[in-house]
């Protein structure tokens, strides 16, 4: 029958017969928020499976460590964000901006700075109410959007911390539907801390930004000195575990009177240069070698690129979307030749 068939469509069973068009309607969001909730998934299980041995306290925010101090800053940021976003009705800002802290912040650093404290004894009592704290408050945060997912991890939580809470631990909610929606200090904003992070993080992709160019295993260990001003010095030494941590880098020396070693990989990062001792980790000349190979092969690529675009049939003839796809390949090759360019002569200065 006619009704049958249709509902056949709607079966997440049906399958079409061959050749039959079916109209689908497909969404990069879809993807998109499929992956950012198994993201999300995976980092809360990560934090449960590291919730052995919890007990609930009171946090004391004056001995907090900079990972601290800085993911409850910008969680603050981000409570008065969302709000302002709902108060508003702008619901696509609102889950942007939940996207963004929480894959590209809790996620990607926080997660990752605090595993060697979640080791340590001595430390993990703090490290764990912390974590705890802040998982609850994305949860209640993510719960109009993701009820479902939310919910149930909101419910697997209550197994490990059923009282949590920043200030005095309390009985959770029985449910994340019903639970109250957060409200942090504004106080926990901290320009400072931010600014001393980001500073963290741009030495940290810096040195794997090294590592990367000049093929360096990941297990072997570099060396990283610093100059910089007696302040930031004495900051930089503070955190020197989170460059074992994060980029298995020993900080050996931070300081106004730091000099770039011989043979030593630099970059600079506001006030502050970087050297990464090379001698003994990579051939040079081999180095020098490869580099100059992978220029050559960049220069035939972008030869190939320039020589299409200077084609007027192509230009003229050819979808834009094509067109415009070989001019942002030509643009990419025609950058990471100036990256390759910029090595070698680091190289050639390390081999006089």
């Amino acid at each position: 029958p006619k009704s049958k068939r249709s509902l056949q469509y709607s079966s997440p069973n049906f399958e079409p017969d061959e050749g039959e068009p079916v109209a689908r309607m497909v969404s990069e969001r879809f993807e998109y928020g499929r992956n950012f909730c198994n993201k999300f998934w995976n980092a809360a299980r990560f934090a449960m499976l590291n919730l052995e041995g919890y007990t609930p306290g009171k946090i004391d925010f004056s001995t907090l460590p900079l990972e601290d101090r800085w993911i409850l800053s910008r969680l603050s940021e981000t409570v008065a964000e969302v709000t302002t976003c709902l108060e508003r009705y702008q619901f696509d800002n609102a889950t942007r901006t939940i996207r963004d802290f929480t894959w590209n912040e809790f996620c990607d650093w926080y997660l990752e700075m605090i595993k060697p404290r979640l080791r340590d004894e001595a430390q993990k009592p703090e490290a764990q109410r912390v974590l705890v704290a802040v998982l609850d408050t994305l949860l209640r945060m993510l719960s109009p959007f993701v009820p479902f997912v939310a919910e149930e991890l909101w419910q697997r939580l209550a197994e490990f911390a059923p009282e949590r809470g920043f200030f005095e631990p309390n009985a959770a909610e029985e449910a994340v539907v019903i639970a109250s929606w957060p409200a942090l200090p504004k106080e926990w904003i901290d320009s400072t801390i931010e600014a001393r992070f980001e500073r963290l993080r741009e030495t940290v992709i810096a040195v794997r930004n090294v590592r990367s160019v000049y093929g360096i295993p990941p297990g072997t260990a570099l060396k990283l000195n610093v100059r910089a001003s007696a302040e930031i010095a004495e900051q930089m030494q503070s955190i020197s575990g989170q460059f074992d941590n994060l980029a298995k880098a020993v900080l050996e020396a931070a300081g106004a009177e730091v000099v770039c070693p011989p043979g030593a990989a630099s970059f600079t990062i506001g006030e502050l240069d970087g050297y990464i001792p090379l001698e003994g980790v990579v051939d040079l000349a081999a180095e020098l070698q490869r580099q100059e190979k992978s220029a050559e092969k960049l220069k035939g690529f972008i030869s190939g690129h320039a020589k299409k675009l200077s084609n007027e049939k192509f230009v003229s003839g050819a979808p834009a979307d094509v067109v415009n796809n070989v001019r942002e390949t030509l643009a990419n090759l025609e950058n990471q030749l100036a990256s390759t360019e910029e090595v070698i002569a680091q190289l050639k200065e390390m081999l006089k």
